[in-house]
């Protein structure tokens, strides 16, 4: 699997990064967090694959936020970051 990994600016929610798969046609976006109130790192990904050229547009102008109007999970896929 190869993903496409970029750095958020800090944010409320405490998201540190967003990924999504380049080498398929859809892709879901995979979210990490630190937890504000232990300080433990959390993996996410949306429950929504979204087309690579959606998801494209999405990585590259930060809008993790989009990951919350279809819906999140915790993620298996971890450590990429």
């Amino acid at each position: 699997m190869k993903l496409k990994i970029k750095a958020l600016t800090n944010n409320t929610r405490g998201m540190t990064h967003m990924a999504i798969r380049v080498d398929t046609k859809k892709t879901v976006i995979y979210l990490k967090a630190v937890s504000n109130t232990t300080g433990v790192e959390q993996w996410y990904e949306s429950k929504v694959n979204f087309t690579n050229s959606t998801a494209l547009s999405y990585f590259y102008s930060g809008q993790y936020s989009v990951v919350f109007a279809g819906g999140l999970t915790k993620s298996t896929n971890t450590d990429w970051v």
